[in-house]
């Protein structure tokens, strides 16, 4: 799913009207993602895409807009919530959602499991007496109260016009699962003369306008109770049988509403949603082993894994699951030069190389973020926290320099971080993931014996493999890398990062690439800037020494590498 932007928010009542907002993902009430905090503004631009699996029921992908606070807890602005089954509606559309508002009676999760009966009883006397007997058995799946289980109980109502007969649980301590087995009996229709109506006559009357509510509680103690949400049940819905079933539970009827909403604001999402049935592992065996000859069969393009990879209707649904496969299994060096070797033979110019998006670039592209992130994470987490730790400016954009600012510092601070992280790339080849090093030492052979010159480009293919998909996953893995009491600093600290134009991604992989990648700075969010060869000599006025003109550290030349 993309998490675009919202827009309108409910501004402070104070001078300051700005906020610094994030973004939540919940299923149902457990939060699965967040987003980084976008500082002053009522219409923060998030701009993430989030891919991830659900391995349980849920009701409910909820979206929460929060005020980060510092020193209080941080402000639920407003909120999403979509429906399980109204998500293939809003599939692969770009949709604006209205914020709604977020107060307990809103936040409400979980099921009841209940058994009702209505018996005829007689009495001594011989008059008919109606009773309904309500049995609760068990909720499940009660949300937590600040992140702890909850101590809920059970009202237990029949209400009519002129009527509210209530009965109550017993409190169980620290649990979202509650078993409570506890049956409670309820008189619906006064007595009447057993000779004047026969036993099977019910007052219609009656029984139509009453209902069965159970409405749960979180126990207080010392504060109020919170509620947890209710189910209502007709009472004429009832026959003589016993009725038992799960029912969800109910955000709270507040009656009267006023015509006129409050306007919280607007969120803009891109959410793609598919279900997929998994039969057990033994019915893909066949399947299984076919996709793992594919590396065997000549020509490639006739295997079963080439074959999947380019009929599926989403390319990254059908390359994630195929490189996992392969990568278990131990198959995919094999395949990917397979593959490569097929499309450079097609590949008549070297600056085009693996240019596109290729099958060879897309299965590279995913291994990488399977296999790389810890790879970056240790590369260069010291450096980020280093920088978030003690900050320089660095900042050489002449629209954005401030008056007063010394440009040549700035420029020597830039000079420190670019230096810095060009020799931690450099110096970090030992670490690299010996799957990694295998792929792209054999992507560099092809390509030599494709093109047999001295020097060989660095295009647009190497900048995908190093640069683009080590700084996704980057991107993706940033609020892990930073420590937990930075995390609501993060544009700040990204803010010096993103001063630093180009950074010089040069990986020993039995030869050097040379990556510059650009920071967004508008987004935030780190990004592959591809640029050619001739513009890659001076970026913004600065660069490593590399960049400027000046000898090779490494010895094999500006702008490419040996073969």
């Amino acid at each position: 799913m993309l998490l675009g932007q919202a827009k309108n928010l409910v501004p402070y009542l104070g001078p300051n009207k700005m906020r610094d907002c994030f973004c939540t993902i919940n299923l149902d009430q457990e939060e699965v993602f967040r987003t980084q905090v976008v500082e002053k503004s009522l219409s923060p631009f998030f701009g993430e895409e989030f891919y991830f699996e659900i391995p349980r029921i849920f009701q409910y992908l909820s979206f929460y807009i929060y005020d980060k606070n510092v020193l209080q807890r941080d402000l639920r602005i407003g909120k999403i919530a979509i429906k399980k089954e109204d998500l293939s509606i809003y599939s692969g559309k770009e949709t604006w959602f209205i914020l709604q508002p977020v107060d307990s009676n809103s936040e409400v999760q979980g099921k009841v499991h209940l058994e009702l009966k209505l018996n005829e009883l007689i009495t001594d006397n011989g008059s008919v007496c109606q009773q309904l007997v309500v049995q609760l058995k068990e909720c499940h799946g009660l949300p937590l109260i600040n992140g702890q289980n909850c101590d809920p109980y059970a009202t237990v109502s029949v209400v009519g016009p002129s009527r509210n007969d209530q009965k109550k649980t017993k409190v169980k301590k620290k649990t979202s699962n509650p078993q409570f087995n506890e049956t409670f009996y309820f008189e619906v229709t006064r007595s009447s003369s057993y000779t004047k109506k026969s036993q099977f006559q019910v007052e219609e009357e009656d029984i139509e306008k009453l209902e069965v509510r159970i409405d749960l509680w979180n126990n207080g103690n010392l504060v109020q109770d919170l509620f947890l949400g209710e189910i209502k049940i007709p009472v004429k819905t009832l026959g003589s049988d016993t009725f038992q079933a799960w029912y969800l539970l109910q955000p709270k009827d507040n009656g009267n509403k006023s015509g006129k909403s409050e306007d919280h604001g607007s969120l803009r999402l891109n959410i793609n949603y598919a279900e997929d049935y998994v039969l057990p592992s033994g019915y893909y065996g066949s399947l299984r082993d076919l996709l793992l000859k594919s590396s065997e069969v000549e020509p490639i393009s006739a295997s079963a894994a080439y074959i999947l990879a380019e009929v599926c209707r989403d390319k990254y649904d059908g390359i994630l699951p195929l490189v996992r496969l392969l990568l278990h299994h131990h198959r995919l060096v094999q395949f990917v030069t397979a593959v490569a070797e097929l499309e450079l033979k097609e590949t008549q110019e070297v600056n085009t190389i693996f240019r596109g998006n290729s099958l060879t670039t897309r299965c590279v592209d995913e291994m990488m973020k399977i296999v790389g992130k810890h790879y970056l994470k240790v590369t260069l987490k010291p450096i980020l926290d280093e920088i978030c730790e003690n900050p320089k400016p660095c900042e050489i954009d002449p629209l954005k320099l401030k008056e007063g600012d010394n440009v040549e510092m700035h420029k020597e601070n830039l000079r420190y971080y670019v230096d810095k992280v060009f020799s931690t790339i450099v110096q970090s080849s030992i670490s690299c993931p010996t799957l990694m090093c295998d792929v792209l030492c054999s992507l560099r052979r092809l390509a030599a014996e494709r093109f047999p010159s001295k020097y060989i480009n660095v295009s647009k293919w190497q900048y995908d493999l190093i640069a683009c998909t080590n700084l996704g996953c980057l991107n993706s893995s940033l609020p892990l890398f930073l420590k937990e009491e930075e995390t609501g600093r993060k544009p700040i600290a990204l803010h010096i990062f993103v001063s630093i134009n180009c950074v010089l991604w040069k990986m020993y992989f039995g030869s050097i690439f040379l990556c510059i990648v650009k920071i967004n700075h508008n987004r935030g969010l780190p990004v592959a800037r591809l640029r050619r060869r001739q513009e890659s000599a001076i970026v913004r006025g600065s660069c490593c020494a590399c960049c400027r003109g000046a000898p090779d550290p490494a010895g094999f030349g500006g702008y490419g590498y040996p073969v």
